[in-house]
């Protein structure tokens, strides 16, 4: 088997711990990739506000498929980006107002809620950022929507619009938070555009992930490793299932990954 080269990992639930924080082993299996001149990506459905301050606690900054695969960006340069339709976006807040749903919208590094509310502020609190007060139509263009909320009206929420609009790609990242992209966009389809963009064939591409919105992604990559703590979808797809994200999953996955492919 080729020697993988590019390694995509998810962010939240992923590298990230359930204390939002990167475990030591997890920078160790970073590194080790580093050494042996192995690429990494991170893939998240967070946008530059919330992903480029994870460098800080990574050591080191790297190329990201953000949004779900609605930006790549590679150090000051834009790789990819995919807007939202106008009636796509407008069609996803009216449902979301009539669901009580916490309605983000998302364009580069500008995050507006529209109102306050409880749950956009625990969300700033988790991936320490603040959103901006104001009105969606001052956006010039829309990367995601993110709504929130009690998680069995998220789930409806998400089987209502997905049965609604054949023009948006909507997928959980948690039970509680549904994601909203342009339909011609998702970590996995981006991953075949990042190849292209680094010169790597998909066949030597490892994903990990752990969430819904990382389906595509595990599909699509030449290796699939779900996180223990995945999704039960997730957790079918994989080629491997890894420890925990509290358990050093990650160290164990890269190891896994690069004994195979010796």
């Amino acid at each position: 088997m080729i020697l993988p080269r590019l390694f995509a990992f998810d962010v939240d639930g992923t590298l990230f711990n359930s204390q939002n924080r990167i475990l030591d082993s997890t920078k160790e299996a970073l590194q080790l990739l580093e050494t042996q001149g192995h690429k990494i990506i991170l893939a998240s459905g967070r946008g530059p506000l919330s992903l480029e301050p994870v460098w800080e606690q990574l050591g080191r900054e790297l190329p990201y498929i953000g949004f779900n695969g609605a930006l790549v960006v590679d150090g000051s340069t834009v790789v990819f980006e995919r807007t939202l339709p106008a009636a796509g976006a407008e069609q996803a807040v009216q449902l979301a107002r009539e669901y009580g749903l916490g309605i983000n919208a998302y364009e580069g590094r500008r995050w507006v809620i529209e109102e306050e509310n409880p749950y956009s502020a625990e969300e700033g609190r988790l991936v320490n950022a603040q959103p901006e007060l104001g009105d969606f139509g001052s956006l010039k263009k829309i990367h995601k929507l993110l709504m929130i909320g009690p998680a069995e009206a998220v789930r409806l929420y998400r089987d209502e619009l997905r049965a609604r609009s054949d023009q948006l790609n909507v997928a959980l990242s948690l039970p509680n938070y549904c994601e909203v992209v342009n339909r011609e966009v998702s970590k996995g389809r981006i991953l075949q555009k990042v190849c292209g963009y680094f010169g790597v064939e998909l066949e030597d591409t490892v994903a990990f992930g752990d969430g819904e919105n990382d389906l595509e992604l595990l599909a699509t990559a030449g290796l699939a490793v779900a996180m223990g703590n995945g999704h039960r979808a997730l957790l079918a797809e994989a080629d491997y299932v890894t420890a925990s994200n509290d358990e050093d999953g990650i160290l164990q996955g890269v190891r896994w990954a690069l004994n195979l492919a010796c």
